[in-house]
């Protein structure tokens, strides 16, 4: 779902570069940047910790 959202963050900022307006883009580049961070950093440690959970399943 976050990654919709950041798509959708996407294509405001293309829209903010068509329409050459300094305040879409500025601010859509700023979201775009926070949202992604945001889900790089959730893959990151959501796959750490579910590798973690299959291997304590795996030793019982």
């Amino acid at each position: 779902m976050f990654l919709v959202f950041s798509f959708g963050v996407f294509l405001w900022l293309l829209y903010g570069i068509c329409i050459r307006s300094f305040p879409v883009i500025l601010a859509n580049a700023f979201t775009l940047a926070l949202s992604l961070a945001i889900l790089a950093l959730k893959i990151r440690y959501d796959r750490r910790r579910r590798a973690g959970n299959s291997a304590k399943i795996e030793r019982v």
